[in-house]
């Protein structure tokens, strides 16, 4: 297609002009050699716009007619300037590129169909702005915007205006299916996916944890170079950030101590270990994240760092499969794999290598080198290694070895996977060998072992005595010992930090008993004793809290088989005996969340266990059953102190003309805080005074808005109460505290079921079965309201499945003698009602229906 020269601009004519270059002097060119002129265009291009520099392509061009000459390589110098445009959130108008580049138009409008097919949807800009209110989240002010929506600062009405980060992105997106199921320390978590179908909107509900990006504390800290920064000065931007934010908090912990004191070098790696750690865990189960940069990393207000952004995540892709649909990521920080693979999905062809989580670790190897030296890293190691030690010459050898390791252009030449790259980074952070490269420098080792040991040389002579005496043999054992037992203490702490108790109480015990007969070592003896006590504590710890949850789950539902309630019966014994541990003073978990839960999680397994104790009793033996539960509250009141809750609970196992009048006391300012008014709003609602009950579990969500079990009681006095919107309200609560819990799924269903919204409540069941399929009452009522719905052999099958979990087998038989009649099958009716009075004879609503059947003669 030839462009009368007369409809362009000067600018544009001048520039058309210039272009149209001898081919032949391209042709005279090897390919070989345009190719390697192309890629350090690019490259130089990337770095220049990365640095703040935004060149447009004319000027490349016109400093290399010999690409410009040729019109393939030209295109993809201008697409070069599109992508990077788009990653700063610079508008790209098509027509705007035509105008500046009419000689390659039909080429570019080619390239511009194909990208925009594979980039995802963009959120329109005008949709939203700060001060609008969608739905029950009010938008106070703009925090940013990138290629896939806007991210906002907001608050929650309905839960006491806590804070909130609100990301904007349309309906068709999946981000949050991927976020959703990530919890980790170092992942900002969802809290809610909210759909505002009118504006195609969707709002991504984030926790506002305060802080800054990286990205934004990298251009901060710009004016000063890497060698000559410290992680104080980081604590000081970050205070600055903070006290500028919209919502000033004063943040204080450990982690900003840390920085603190720690070099810049030393903090940029202990953050690097705290991100490979989520990507580990993101890894494992089966997300890559793909877009691993600056910008996509939080330092919250207490210094925490965390991963953020998971609208490109997707599962890991195996060489040689179909190219997936889309694919984005981020020049500069793009592992050639992931380049190779975009490149795949835009030509669409078959991919030559995976894409897994050793993708990752070469970006996040990226986005360290680059905050250590201040630019991104050279294709070639050789020149890269120089740069950094030119820029950041306190990067020692063995931090540079891990950098380069992670990014070798081969990934089986990379860490295999992020959590090998962590225990790296730690391991340089305690001045310990590295496992994943060698420890070259002859140098740096003796320093970190003279900081490892700072009185080693002076008991070096003491020390050779004593191994003269002993020999080689006995120097060998204990330092193969001894090493043990430090590696033990190490891994110990790892598996700590990751709660993972079970593996970290093995590890202490391993090195505890790798020291048991071995002299001196007292101080590592004492730790590895300390930690040993600390993990079991917390094991113990975390059984409790779980058997706790399962006890309030199941105390909410009627007809608990026997069974199962035995089986937790003589788990709260075996908890119970061991009640000393874990209440022991001086020995911390070291978290918050665990210490602050105990004595409560301790409180109500007293509760739920001298309840199970009465209703297990076998009969004749109430009485008994009842002092022991006596017994029990006696015990617990010895070892917490006084309780309204425990008085209010010996009252009801008394049986006390007073039991009634402690009930309706419940009520009153005996209750202090948030647990107390929730155990008293459960015994009220045992009683069947919901309104009463309804009113506790509301003052106890004043005082704590994100406690789960208030807001889960209070959905079921809702509904007990006929006030079905506010169950719903109560239950959606419900499932964003907690989305892995059927029974949240299942609660919001039967709210749905009541307010006659018959495909929200299907779905919800489903979700609850999904999550636990031996929900019997899930089924059950899913059977009842697919017969509402009149999808009748689906109703059967939910019937008998849930016969099979153990529901209650007279009510199954009348449900599916109700099936029965809606079909029109009288005799098959009769036969189920039948079987209903043969598993219960008194069960009224069998005997009634039949009754009716036989008067009326059919």
């Amino acid at each position: 297609m030839t462009i009368p020269t007369s409809r362009l601009s000067d600018d544009a004519r001048d520039f058309a002009a210039k272009t149209t270059v001898n081919v032949d002097f391209a042709a005279q060119q090897p390919e070989e050699v345009l190719e390697q002129l192309e890629a350090n265009i690019l490259c130089e291009m990337s770095a220049a716009w990365h640095a703040g520099r935004q060149t447009p392509a004319e000027e490349w061009l016109d400093r290399h007619p010999q690409i410009a000459a040729r019109a393939d390589r030209a295109v993809r110098l201008v697409y070069e300037e599109i992508c990077l445009r788009e990653e700063r959130g610079i508008p790209v108008d098509s027509s705007e590129i035509y105008r500046r580049f009419p000689q390659w138009q039909n080429a570019l409008q080619v390239l511009l169909d194909c990208h925009r097919l594979i980039e995802p949807e963009r959120v329109d800009p005008t949709v939203v702005h700060a001060g609008q209110r969608l739905g029950e989240l009010q938008l106070l002010s703009e925090l940013g915007h990138g290629a896939v929506g806007r991210v906002f600062l907001a608050t929650q009405h309905s839960l006491s205006d806590r804070p909130l980060v609100v990301k904007l992105i349309s309906c068709s997106g999946d981000e949050h299916l991927s976020l959703a199921r990530l919890q980790h320390t170092h992942i900002v978590p969802l809290y809610l996916a909210q759909d505002f179908p009118n504006e195609n909107l969707r709002a991504l509900c984030m926790p506002y944890l305060g802080g800054t990006s990286w990205a934004h504390l990298l251009d901060r800290a710009k004016g000063r170079l890497p060698a000559a920064r410290s992680g104080q000065q980081l604590v000081e931007l970050l205070e600055r950030e903070q006290a500028e934010a919209p919502i000033a908090t004063t943040f204080s912990g450990p982690t900003l101590r840390f920085l603190s004191r720690a070099t810049y070098g030393q903090a940029v790696c202990w953050i690097g270990s705290c991100l490979a750690d989520a990507l580990h865990y993101a890894h494992q189960r089966g997300l890559v994240h793909l877009d691993i940069k600056p910008s996509n990393v939080l330092l919250a207000g207490d210094g925490t760092p965390m991963l953020l952004d998971f609208h490109l995540a997707r599962t890991m892709i195996a060489a040689g499969a179909e190219p997936p649909a889309r694919l984005g990521g981020t020049r500069g920080y793009m592992s050639p794999e992931q380049q190779l693979t975009a490149t795949a999905v835009r030509e669409g062809y078959a991919l030559v290598s995976a894409l897994d989580g050793r993708s990752d670790v070469y970006s996040l190897g990226a986005l360290l080198y680059e905050s250590l030296g201040d630019q991104l890293p050279a294709t070639d190691e050789a020149i890269s290694r120089r740069e950094l030690h030119e820029r950041n010459p306190l990067v020692g050898r063995g931090l540079s070895d891990i950098l380069h390791k992670c990014l070798a252009r081969d990934p089986e030449a990379r860490y295999r996977d992020a959590g090998e790259l962590a225990t790296d980074l730690r391991r340089h952070l305690a001045d310990l060998p590295l496992c994943g490269v060698p420890n070259h420098s002859v140098a740096e080792r003796w320093k970190k072992w003279r900081r490892r040991k700072p009185h080693a040389l002076t008991l070096a002579s003491t020390g050779f005595l004593a191994l003269v005496v002993l020999g080689v043999f006995g120097q060998f054992v204990y330092g193969e010992r001894l090493h043990a037992a430090r590696e033990a203490l190490f891994r110990g702490h790892e598996r700590f930090e990751l709660r993972d108790y079970g593996a970290a109480v093995e590890q202490f015990e391993t090195g505890h008993n790798a020291l048991r007969w071995l002299p001196g070592e007292y101080d590592l003896k004492q730790s590895l004793h300390v930690e040993l006590t600390r993990a079991q504590r917390a094991r113990l710890a975390g059984a409790l809290h779980d058997l706790v949850e399962r006890l309030r789950f199941l105390e909410s539902f009627e007809n608990v088989p026997p069974a199962k309630l035995r089986k937790l019966e003589r788990g709260c014994a075996t908890i119970w005996k061991a009640r000393a541990q874990i209440m022991q003073q001086g020995t911390s978990i070291a978290n918050s969340d665990i210490e602050s839960r105990l004595r409560t999680d301790l409180l109500d397994l007293t509760l739920l266990w001298a309840d199970l104790r009465v209703r297990l009793a076998p009969q004749g033996e109430t009485k008994q059953s009842r002092r022991d539960a006596l017994t029990l509250l006696d015990e617990a009141q010895a070892l917490y102190g006084s309780s309204p809750i425990l008085a209010v609970a010996r009252q009801q196992f008394a049986k006390s003309p007073a039991s009634d009048a402690a009930l309706e006391t419940a009520n009153q300012p005996v209750a202090r805080t948030a647990w107390e008014h929730f155990a008293a709003g459960r015994f009220l609602f045992r009683s069947e005074k919901f309104e009463q009950a309804q009113s506790e579990f509301q003052r106890a969500i004043d005082l704590e808005p994100n406690a789960f079990w208030p807001n889960f009681y209070l959905t079921l006095s809702a509904y007990r109460l006929e006030q079905f919107e506010e169950a719903l309200c109560a239950a959606c609560v419900c499932v964003a505290l907690s989305p892995a819990s059927a029974e949240c799924f299942y609660n919001r269903a039967l709210a749905h079921q009541a307010l006659q919204h018959s495909q929200a409540a299907l779905d919800d069941f489903d979700k609850a079965l999904r999550i636990d399929p031996t929900l019997a009452v899930a089924a059950l009522h899913r059977g009842e309201l697919r017969r509402e719905m009149r999808s009748y052999p689906e109703a059967l099958a939910d019937l008998k499945s849930a016969l099979a979990l153990g529901a209650a087998a007279a009510e199954i038989h009348y449900q599916v003698a109700l099936t029965y009649l809606a079909q029109k099958d009288r005799p098959a009716a009769r036969a189920s009602l039948r079987e209903a009075l043969d598993r219960d004879p008194s069960y009224s609503p069998a005997l009634g229906l039949l009754r009716q059947l036989d008067a009326s003669g059919q």
